[in-house]
């Protein structure tokens, strides 16, 4: 399929996107040649071939969301790297920058 410089200059309006003369024969011409191989891949027999929803066999098994025990030395441990802390909470800097206190 060929693009023409009109229809790269109608997506570029869409997208809001200000191109160069250049720019726009360039992309006319690049997209062109991606939406040739779209076209050659759409060609392909592959009926045969069953659907995958991943590339590999292996899945991102989750572990339980499950409160554990903890050794209390450990506790103190990780507790003790925090700038601050009140009572049993940890502090941290705030993120956002309005943030007021």
């Amino acid at each position: 399929m060929k693009l023409s410089v009109t229809d790269v200059e109608h997506i570029a309006r869409l997208a809001r996107l200000d191109l160069t003369a250049q720019e726009k024969e360039n992309y006319s011409t690049e997209l062109s040649s991606i939406l040739s191989y779209v076209e050659r891949l759409q060609q392909l027999d592959t009926t045969l071939i069953e659907p995958t929803t991943h590339l590999t066999d292996h899945l991102a098994h989750l572990r339980p969301d499950v409160a554990s025990a903890i050794n209390p030395e450990q506790r103190a441990a990780l507790i003790d790297l925090f700038p601050a802390s009140r009572a049993e909470l940890l502090s941290v800097p705030p993120v956002f920058s309005d943030y007021k206190e």
